[in-house]
């Protein structure tokens, strides 16, 4: 063998061995990537998961309080207990609300708009205004007496004697804009039915739900069919009407 060929078999291997650190680093770039890459979708699952943990603490806290309410009532409200019952501790607790009374509220008004979602989203035709309105009234009057509207009657004289007459302000507003929203789904089914020929003002439309509360209050608590009738009949009604022709 020749010199010349020695010296170009070392070149070779010089060349070889420069290829494979090459294609090492290229290796290692390319694990760095794929590990930093996998790090970031590790995390952001893990965070999406944890954030889903906290939506259901908290929906677990209220459960519990909506629970303690229903049973016991509002001087069994306390953080210590709704900890317990609902299997977390008071710190958490303290993390989301500053007092008993803003979970109360919290749970409450959760309740209230589930409750009213579901009503809101109701495809429901009786087959005249009239008996749109009965139905309406009958939904009504169940809530109040069975549903978080009742507890809402409790928490609202808690507002009352707490002085919290903003919140009690937003939530009384928030339960006109679902009663408006339910009447202006009948009012337009009589429209196309030609029962009428436009929507009465803000304050007719609720007329239904201010007689139902006021009877409720005189009654303690019972409005009978005979009553929700002639709500229907003698005050609603007739004012619907009467705008419908000015």
């Amino acid at each position: 063998m020749t010199v010349s060929y020695f010296i170009i078999r070392m070149h070779e291997c010089i060349l070889i061995s420069q290829l494979d650190t090459r294609l090492d680093l290229i290796y290692l770039r390319y694990s760095l990537v794929y590990n930093e890459r996998t790090r970031r979708e590790r995390m952001m699952t893990e965070s999406n998961k944890s954030r889903r943990r906290g939506d259901q603490l908290q929906n677990d806290i209220y459960s519990a309080t909506y629970r303690l309410l229903e049973t016991e009532g509002y001087s069994a409200i306390n953080f210590a207990r709704i900890a317990r019952e609902a299997n977390t501790s008071r710190s958490v607790v303290y993390r989301y609300w500053n007092t008993p009374f803003d979970l109360v509220f919290a749970a409450v008004r959760q309740r209230m708009q589930r409750s009213e979602g579901r009503f809101e989203n109701l495809d429901f035709d009786k087959g005249s205004l009239r008996d749109n309105l009965v139905y309406v009234g009958q939904h009504f009057i169940l809530e109040s007496n069975n549903g978080p509207f009742r507890l809402f009657k409790m928490l609202f004289s808690e507002m009352i004697n707490q002085q919290e007459r903003e919140r009690t302000g937003r939530m009384l507003a928030e339960a006109t804009d679902s009663n408006i929203k339910i009447m202006d789904y009948v009012l337009q089914r009589a429209i196309q039915r030609e029962e009428i020929t436009k929507f009465p003002p803000k304050a007719t439309k609720l007329i239904l739900f201010e007689q139902i509360r006021y009877t409720f209050m005189l009654e303690n608590g019972l409005v009978s069919q005979q009553k929700l009738e002639e709500i229907v009949d003698h005050v609603v009604l007739p004012a619907i009407l009467y705008f419908s022709k000015q």
